[in-house]
């Protein structure tokens, strides 16, 4: 084939794959950072230990008197604070991972703070700590966007319960209050700081965690956790994945003859290949060797047929241009049909891939046939 006809070729796969878009809605990524189901429940018990101070300290304490409200109209915002609290606590334990239920706890959180702060009669209000807690507690467990989020709401907040409390009387407003206040915004804009630093490392070390050294795919490890995410997606919601194993073929002479590290060269570039004939919704891992695996989420085994194709046409190319002696043989899967999860449909993509490489007739592009339940294995190429 000529490279005219190449690129053609290569043009008209391109505008399949613009015409079919991206049909993917959700992430293949797993969020990273949510907090676990224990967490959770640490930070729930926290909130009713919290809550269950307020309500002592309004009704217990002799000679305290809500400054703003009636003590039975601090109750009932008490009371309505348990039962919404409750229902986020029931939602939770059915959706572990919901960042909108975060966020809407987190503003309950700031409310019935300031709705305290309000009331405290102390000219120093002791509640107004309790924004710390609402700060930190939010931001170390969902993230900076979460922490700035609740820095801003709690001052903004503490503004307006400051305009309320002292409105009329600006005697009361006392250089000690100011310190404490100038105190506590220095704690929690310099923990902003420093956590944001932690976070910016973090991240960086659990990036280079996910990804081949060499060529800069996903590894092992982060495949197995974007399939289990993705897996789970479809479990959830319907649809399907392609996985797709690829294996250079004759890739062992090139480091015999040319060296390793002419090999791994050739890695990197195969690399930059699958980059190049993949949406940026798919996903490339380099299982180890000379071995890469691929998901394509919401795509059929027709149109990752025509992406396999793609991708030894730019081999060929490739090892053309570079006088290289190599190819590569694909064999792909489809879940559900052929399994429910990355250990249950990579084996029948690897025994397909391999029996492809013992026959002569093979154009080097195989499926997996048949359902698991239906037996194994019959093939098609």
């Amino acid at each position: 084939m000529g490279k005219g006809s190449k690129s053609a070729g290569n043009s008209d796969l391109r505008a399949a794959d613009r015409r079919r878009g991206d049909r993917r809605v959700q992430p293949i990524t797993p969020p990273r950072g949510s907090p676990s189901w224990a967490e959770q429940k640490v930070q729930f018990i926290t909130r009713y230990l919290f809550w269950f101070l307020g309500l002592a300290f309004f009704n217990l304490v002799e000679d305290i008197e809500p400054a703003w409200m009636s003590l039975a109209q601090l109750n009932a915002a008490f009371a309505l604070y348990f039962i919404l609290h409750a229902g986020v606590v029931i939602h939770a334990w059915r959706q572990h991972d919901c960042p909108a239920r975060y966020r809407i706890a987190m503003w309950m959180d700031i409310t019935i703070v300031s709705v305290a702060v309000l009331n405290d009669p102390y000219t120093l209000p002791p509640s107004m700590l309790v924004y710390i807690m609402v700060v930190l507690g939010n931001g170390m467990r969902y993230g900076m966007h979460m922490f700035a989020e609740a820095l801003a709401v709690s001052f903004g907040a503490l503004m307006l319960v400051f305009t309320l409390r002292y409105m009329g009387s600006v005697q009361e407003f006392t250089p000690g209050l100011l310190f404490l206040n100038l105190f506590g915004a220095s704690i929690l804009v310099y923990s902003y700081l420093l956590m944001n630093r932690i976070e910016q490392g973090r991240s960086q070390l659990e990036e280079r965690s996910r990804l081949d050294t060499l060529t800069g795919l996903m590894n092992r490890r982060a495949l197995h956790e974007c399939s289990d995410y993705l897996f789970e997606l479809i479990e959830r919601q319907g649809g399907s994945v392609v996985v797709m194993l690829a294996d250079l073929d004759r890739f062992k002479s090139i480091n015999d003859s040319l060296g390793h590290a002419r090999g791994d060269e050739v890695l990197q570039d195969f690399a930059n290949i699958l980059r190049e004939s993949l949406r940026s919704t798919d996903v490339a891992a380099r299982l180890g060797g000379d071995e890469f695996v691929m998901l394509l989420p919401d795509t059929t085994l027709d149109e990752a047929h025509a992406v396999a194709e793609r991708i030894q046409v730019r081999v060929r190319a490739y090892a053309s241009d570079n006088g290289l002696d190599f190819g590569t043989t694909l064999a792909m899967g489809e879940a559900p049909l052929h399994g429910h999860n990355l250990d249950e449909i990579l084996p029948r993509v690897d025994a397909a891939l391999y029996q492809s490489k013992g026959r002569d007739d093979c154009p080097g592009i195989r499926r997996v046939d048949l359902a698991p339940e239906q037996g194994m294995l019959p093939l098609e190429t």
